[in-house]
């Protein structure tokens, strides 16, 4: 009955049924301890980051807290490599911005020392 049987499948039905309720229960039962798990770990985390304001509460210098993660952590080896995909392209785009600015910089001051030079020429 804790695994889910009602009473008449408890004492009516197959033994596949049983074996297979027994299975679901089990499958439950390891997901329910990961959960419990994956939470004790981001308690665990999240005491990390905030133990070097507590260490330092006594003392005169300032300590700022670390860094709480901003999404959750993945779960699959599927969500690792996604992950690593999009910081990848983030990456990428973050130097292509950075390399189109100096670009813009580099072409505008160009085209000031030319202006200058074409000043400087016309006088």
């Amino acid at each position: 009955m804790v695994m889910g049987m009602t009473y008449d499948q408890f004492w009516n039905s197959n033994t596949k049924v049983h074996k297979a309720y027994r299975e679901a229960y089990e499958a439950r039962q390891r997901t329910e301890e990961w959960s419990r798990w994956r939470q004790g770990l981001y308690i665990y985390d999240a005491l990390l980051c905030v133990a070097p304001v507590m260490r330092a509460a006594f003392s005169k210098s300032k300590v700022e807290p670390g860094k709480y993660p901003e999404e959750p952590w993945p779960i699959s080896e599927k969500e690792v490599r996604e992950r690593e995909v999009a910081a990848e392209k983030d990456t990428f785009e973050r130097l292509l911005a950075n390399m189109n600015a100096t670009s813009e910089r580099e072409l505008k001051r160009r085209a000031e020392e030319a202006e200058k030079e074409a000043r400087s020429d016309g006088d």
